[in-house]
C-alpha cells in the first residue's frame, strides 16, 4: 500500500505544480483573453460555493462614511494579526473607509472565478516596490467605478484580460475602500505576485486612475 501511495506522490505533485503555475493571479508567460467592457457589468461567477471565505462579508456595498486617509505604505506596515475564521464578521479596521489619495497600480487582471476586478498597488512606482491587493466586486453598483478603471488603463496602453499581467509602466490610483483581511492561501491557489508583502486588501474598493 505504501508503494502504491509512493508511485502516486509524483502525480499529485506535478498536478499541484501544474494547478499553482495555471492560476491566473500568478503573472507568468501567458497572456490572457481580453475582457469585454460589457463583462464588468454583466459577469457571472463560474467558481463560487457557498463555503467561500468570508464571501458574505468581502462583497457589500460601500459605507456612507467619511473616509479616513491613509497610504499604502501604512497599510502594508500593519500587523497580519490571528487568521479570521471561514465565517468570522468584519471587526476593528475592517469596518473603516480608507481613502489612498495616490498609489501606483502594478498588475490587473478580471477574476472570472468570483468576478472580481483584482489589482496590485504599491506606494511608490519601483516595479520592485512591496504591493497590497485591492478587489473591486462584480456586483451592479461597482459597474461604473469598473468601467472607469477599465477605460483608463487602456488610455495608457493596457487591456484588461482574464489573466494577471504586469503593466510596464505603473498608473497613478486614487483608492476608497475598506479593508479586508484575506486567508493565507496554499501554493495552488495564488493570492497575487511574489511582491504582494500582506494579507491585508481593501475589499470591496474602487480605484479611479489619476491624471
Amino acid at each position: 500500500m505504501r508503494f502504491r501511495y509512493l508511485r502516486c506522490a509524483p502525480i499529485l505533485l506535478a498536478i499541484i505544480l501544474s494547478t499553482a503555475c495555471n492560476d491566473p493571479a500568478r503573472p507568468g508567460n501567458k497572456v490572457g483573453k481580453p475582457v469585454e467592457a460589457t463583462l464588468l457589468c454583466a459577469c457571472k461567477p463560474t467558481h463560487i460555493t457557498p463555503d467561500d471565505w468570508r464571501i458574505e462579508f468581502k462583497n457589500g456595498s460601500l459605507p456612507r462614511s467619511q473616509p479616513t486617509e491613509i497610504s499604502v505604505a501604512t497599510m502594508l506596515a500593519w500587523p497580519q494579526g490571528p487568521e479570521p475564521g471561514r465565517r468570522t464578521p468584519r471587526s476593528g479596521r475592517e469596518l473603516t473607509l480608507f481613502h489612498v489619495p495616490k498609489a501606483y497600480l502594478q498588475a490587473v487582471f478580471l477574476r472570472k472565478g468570483d468576478c472580481d476586478l483584482h489589482t496590485e498597488v504599491s506606494e511608490q512606482p519601483d516595479k520592485n516596490a512591496p504591493r497590497m491587493i485591492i478587489e473591486t466586486p462584480g456586483t451592479p453598483e461597482y459597474c461604473p467605478a469598473r468601467t472607469g478603471l477599465y477605460a483608463g488603463v487602456l488610455k495608457r496602453g493596457t487591456t484588461i484580460t482574464d489573466l494577471a499581467q504586469e503593466i510596464a509602466q505603473p498608473i497613478p490610483v486614487e483608492i476608497t475602500g475598506v479593508s479586508f483581511r484575506d486567508e493565507a492561501h496554499p501554493v495552488w491557489f495564488a493570492r497575487g505576485s511574489e511582491k504582494v508583502s500582506t494579507l491585508w486588501e481593501l475589499h470591496p474598493a474602487i480605484l479611479k486612475v489619476l491624471p
